[in-house]
């Protein structure tokens, strides 16, 4: 199921679990409509990738956004508190923490909204793993820290780029800190740009899950990765315990905010700006240009009239000025 069909069940979860109906009912009425859950919700996201006994489907997906493969690809995981409080500072708690061999930390978040401080809020994750790497009395070599970001929103939108690597670099563009990378993922850009030639790993993976997020699972080998992550992702799989928890946890406002149709139109916008701006600049100075000349006649022509009239000129002559004065205007006709 989709983002909006999974809010909906909650959303139906819970309101009939408030009137004392029948729950199991209605959770067996989806099971039969719907047979995967929508990959990209926080709590799903953090089941599934987030446990251990998933650790090479979690690998994989790491393999395939940081592009490692052969002896440097990860090929296992340590889960680490996704909670990271503090005394002198805001706390988080990431959606997905782990360590690879080498103790390098890769953080995972989903994003499904853009607002003025996400850019902030992953900088301060960063920040915030950074200081988790070393303890007291250490000095300060410092761990390779991954943060991933899945986010359904672009964070980049002239870029054809579907995938942003971003470190710390000086003006010419020469990296200062390797250790330390914000990988973006934005997934409807890749979903509804053309990347059919697009074969990486990545690419499949998104592919793939977007395919299950609408009922229509690709065909993959049998003892596949993705094979393995179809089968975690089944609906069934998710008690009635877990799916009322995750009801009653959801407010209605909650849900509006889950399917408010002004975050596709924002998303919209953006995508249109990007693709329309090339069109948008041909046409915009080509009809900047007739309405400047047209304003710049209309002030002329008051300023004229202005003049007529501390001259003394009778109202009858400055009409038939007016007159004169409008069969050359420049404006477009309407």
């Amino acid at each position: 199921m989709n983002r909006e069909q999974y809010a909906e069940m909650l959303h139906t979860i819970n309101s009939i679990h408030k009137a004392n109906g029948d729950v199991h009912k209605c959770i067996a009425e989806y099971r039969q409509k719907f047979k995967y859950v929508y990959f990209y919700n926080d709590t799903i996201i953090k089941l599934i990738l987030g446990n251990p006994e998933n650790e090479k489907i979690t690998a994989n997906l790491f393999n395939a956004i940081l592009k490692l493969d052969g002896a440097n690809s990860i090929d296992n995981l340590t889960f680490v508190n996704p909670s990271m409080d503090s005394v002198l500072c805001k706390s988080i708690t990431s959606d997905i923490v782990a360590q690879n061999k080498h103790l390098e930390r890769i953080v995972m978040e989903v994003q499904h909204v853009e607002d003025e401080t996400y850019s902030d809020r992953l900088v301060f994750y960063t920040a915030k793993h950074t200081m988790a790497s070393l303890a007291h009395g250490q000095g300060y070599l410092l761990h390779t820290l991954n943060l991933i970001s899945l986010q359904m929103f672009n964070a980049f939108p002239e870029s054809k780029d579907y995938l942003h690597s971003v470190r710390l670099k000086n003006q010419e563009n020469k990296e200062f800190f390797k250790k330390q990378t914000i990988s973006l993922v934005e997934v409807p850009k890749f979903l509804k740009g053309d990347y059919t030639s697009d074969n990486s790993l990545l690419a499949q993976w998104l592919r793939f899950v977007d395919s299950l997020n609408n009922e229509k699972p690709l065909d993959v080998p049998k003892d596949s990765i993705f094979a393995q992550l179809q089968k975690k992702m089944e609906l069934s799989i998710f008690t009635e315990e877990f799916l009322v928890h995750e009801a009653m946890a959801m407010s209605d406002r909650e849900y509006e905010l889950y399917v408010e149709k002004k975050h596709a139109r924002k998303e919209g916008l953006e995508e249109g700006r990007a693709e329309g701006r090339e069109e948008g600049r041909v046409e915009g100075r080509a009809e900047g240009r007739a309405e400047g000349r047209a304003e710049g006649f209309t002030k002329g022509c008051d300023a004229t009239i202005s003049i007529l009239r501390s001259l003394g000129v009778s109202d009858d002559k400055i009409a038939a000025a007016e007159a004169q004065l409008k069969k050359l205007n420049p404006a477009p006709q309407k």
